[in-house]
């Protein structure tokens, strides 16, 4: 598989708009970023790109097509927080079932990989912890192998050594197989040295899609006396302006020539996660 478009996709829980005429694609070979705050509607899409559950409206297109049959289903694994496995379903069998699905799946490995996670092979799912069930089910998933990977919220529980090393593990098997690999989180500075392109998601609208690297070089902060500043943002499409200490906070976003700045203003690199927050809270007001 080497694409998957989502068609305004919109999805209605009775009076809850979850998802509102959303339009992406998923193309072949890159690290995602689906980024929100919890509620945003990460996982409701998720859902339905998996053919979890069925949209209100729109469409989802794998490689043209409109359905998944037996043999591209085999190219989509998505992992979900909630615990839709057999609670007596040990962990070793839960491996080897999806080996049986998937069958790029590398059974050894998986077992390996757990172990060195700490994860006992014997042990029943319901007898596993939240940050080792959490383990378990990303390192099932990465073992898939699958052209397309989601995993939503894959740190849940985890320790700050735990997430380190299951970031090094999306990073070997991406290298390994050169898929695509979906993290939904609201963990937004953590991963963000993992993606390639960010899809920034609020109130179940798109709020930002680009690359990183673009995203991070068209936002800036400008910092100044309040006199100063006041006229550089005419120049500007200002996303989120704060006053603090006697200055003036102003994360811009550049587009075209950048005009020369007037003494007294300073620059600095947001990050991700400033981006997205002054982003969602623009849509709050």
């Amino acid at each position: 598989m080497q694409t998957i478009k989502v068609c305004d996709i919109s999805k209605n829980f009775h009076d809850v708009h979850a998802l509102n005429t959303i339009n992406l694609e998923f193309k072949a070979g890159k690290i995602y970023g689906l980024l929100g705050r919890n509620g945003a509607g990460k996982s409701t899409l998720l859902k339905v790109i998996a053919d979890r559950i069925k949209p209100t409206s729109g469409r989802i297109l794998y490689d043209g097509e409109a359905m998944l049959d037996d043999v591209t289903s085999r190219d989509l694994y998505f992992s979900e927080p909630e615990k839709t496995m057999p609670d007596l379903m040990k962990v070793k069998e839960l491996c080897c079932c999806t080996s049986r699905f998937y069958p790029r799946f590398n059974l050894a490995e998986a077992l390996q990989v757990l172990k060195n996670f700490g994860v006992n092979e014997k042990k029943r799912l319901n007898q596993l912890s939240t940050g080792h069930f959490a383990i378990v089910r990303s390192i099932v998933a990465l073992q898939t192998r699958a052209s397309f990977i989601f995993l939503d919220e894959p740190t849940m529980g985890h320790d700050a050594v735990n997430r380190e090393l299951l970031y090094n593990e999306i990073l070997r098997i991406y290298r390994e197989e050169e898929n695509t690999i979906v993290l939904s989180t609201h963990l937004i500075d953590e991963i963000s040295n993992l993606l390639e392109e960010v899809i920034f998601i609020d109130h179940g609208r798109i709020v930002l899609e680009e690359r990183v690297e673009d995203i991070l070089g068209n936002h800036s902060y400008l910092i100044g006396p309040p006199e100063i500043a006041g006229h550089v943002e005419k120049a500007y499409t200002v996303i989120k302006k704060r006053e603090e200490l006697g200055f003036t906070f102003l994360l811009v976003k550049q587009s075209g020539e950048t005009p020369a700045l007037p003494p007294g203003i300073k620059v600095a690199q947001p990050s991700l996660q400033d981006i997205f927050i002054a982003y969602s809270m623009n849509l709050d007001n």
